[in-house]
């Protein structure tokens, strides 16, 4: 049995260890507009192929919608007031700025979520709390796939 997801109450709800994960659209150095140009918030995605790993996501996650044939992804959130979402090295060192700007697709990790309620909707819901960074697939931005090429 694989130790997919961990769990734990707290004093303030509950809070899960998502394990080996593949992160995806790390946006966690400056927040982006919501949905629909809502309120800024950092964003994350993560993924897997594993479908016993979706459904132990699922288990903890019930608005995830599982793909039986591919990859499985979510995005995680965390609003930009409550601030950037913590950060370490897989040897618990914390990452600087610089560092967290050259995360890219692929790399992996542990994530932690909080479980919440929203205030107004009584909906549950979870937010990003913190990454714990274990295999790092650097980002390297291309500045020819974007150049201006036009032939008129």
């Amino acid at each position: 049995m694989n130790n997919f997801v961990e769990t734990r109450n707290t004093r303030d709800g509950a809070a899960s260890v998502l394990a080996d994960v593949q992160l995806n659209w790390v946006k966690i150095v400056t927040p982006v507009a919501g949905y629909n140009g809502g309120k800024p918030q950092y964003e994350l995605q993560i993924a897997t192929d594993n479908a016993e790993q979706a459904e132990a996501w699922y288990g903890i996650m019930p608005n995830l919608r599982i793909n039986s044939e591919g990859t499985t992804s979510f995005t995680l959130k965390r609003p930009s007031f409550l601030g950037a979402p913590a950060i370490v090295w897989a040897d618990g060192m914390a990452m600087n700025v610089a560092q967290r700007k050259i995360i890219g697709n692929g790399s992996r990790g542990d994530i932690k979520i909080s479980h919440k309620t929203h205030p107004k909707t009584g909906r549950p819901y979870v937010c990003l709390e913190a990454i714990k960074l274990k295999e790092l697939v650097e980002f390297i931005a291309e500045p020819t796939t974007y150049e201006d090429n036009f032939d008129f």
